[in-house]
């Protein structure tokens, strides 16, 4: 579970694999009956809007049973798409994030409390190759927490769209070969003509929007861990200040103590505006003063406190 494509696909692979086939090839069954019942869906929608056009048509009326009934057929497909296939898939979706996201928290919590006293040892101060003093990570809850909860369920979304698009793509695409007709200054596509044009836009339209998804996917995770270590650092403070409340109180500290908790929020804020995709990475670098040096900082301010029994 080192690397990351062994963090992901480890709950697969392991003790937990029935489990998590078993709900993945449901979730993959019910994308498949939805993107069907889509497919029906639009053409029973096409059908209704064709009866209801030719209603009072003088040569082919549509009679009121046939619409009734195309009506009908229509709403029954959508009904059961989106009660029956859309939530039932949804409600596996969540199981399956749930239990995921369950057993990677149990895996992490036993390395961290195992016999070598991990947990221990992550919190202080090392040297990598180089002998260079590498520092212990911050928040490790925090990103324990928040890292597999963002990792599970952005994976799961991100499966389940590339599944619809691709049972979509082959439904919709027997049905638009199937419904090809040609296209003037194109014979040389014969009756594939339309066919071909829209596998061609799809074609353009799909790897672009990847791109520029995958381009603001990689701006939003440098913002969120940046958001991740602000909050960190905020609680942090405040867990100092609750723990040192008799120091700041006997030094008068409070108004110095607040300085530093507003520019604490601040990073928050910013990483959650515009600016703070620009500034994301000087945040990582700005003051990060530890609770003795906050009592410090409080202790400059008021050396003419005198202490009485």
């Amino acid at each position: 579970m080192r690397p990351f494509w062994g963090s992901m696909w480890a709950y697969w692979l392991l003790e937990r694999w029935r489990e998590a086939w078993a709900l993945t090839i449901a979730i993959l069954f019910l994308t498949g009956l939805s993107a069907e019942a889509s497919v029906r869906s639009a053409l029973a929608s096409g059908g209704l809007v064709n009866k209801i056009a030719y209603f009072h048509h003088p040569t082919a009326p549509t009679t009121p049973s046939a619409l009734l009934a195309t009506a009908a057929t229509f709403a029954a497909i959508a009904i059961t798409r989106d009660a029956g296939f859309t939530a039932v898939g949804h409600f596996l979706s969540t199981t399956l994030h749930r239990k995921w996201r369950d057993w990677l928290d149990k895996r992490f919590n036993r390395a961290l409390l195992d016999t070598n006293h991990t947990h221990f040892h992550l919190q202080q101060s090392g040297i990598d190759a180089t002998g260079a003093a590498v520092p212990p990570p911050d928040n490790v809850d925090q990103r324990v927490q928040e890292s597999i909860k963002g990792m599970t369920g952005g994976a799961i979304g991100l499966a389940m769209g590339i599944a619809g698009v691709v049972l979509s793509l082959g439904l919709v695409g027997s049905k638009l070969i199937e419904t090809s007709s040609a296209v003037r200054r194109l014979d040389v596509l014969g009756s594939y003509g339309t066919a071909c044009l829209t596998f061609t836009a799809i074609a353009i339209y799909v790897p672009l929007n990847t791109f520029i998804a995958a381009k603001l996917g990689g701006v939003l995770q440098h913002l969120s861990v940046c958001m991740q270590w602000a909050e960190g650092t905020y609680r942090t403070e405040l867990n100092v200040l609750l723990h040192r409340s008799f120091h700041v109180a006997v030094l008068r500290g409070e108004r110095v103590q607040k300085a530093v908790n507003s520019r604490r929020y601040d990073d928050i804020d910013k990483s959650g505006g515009a600016r703070g995709v620009i500034a994301g990475r000087n945040i990582w670098q700005r003051d990060r003063k530890s609770g003795e040096e906050t009592i410090a900082e409080i202790a400059k301010l008021t050396r003419n406190v005198t202490f009485q029994d």
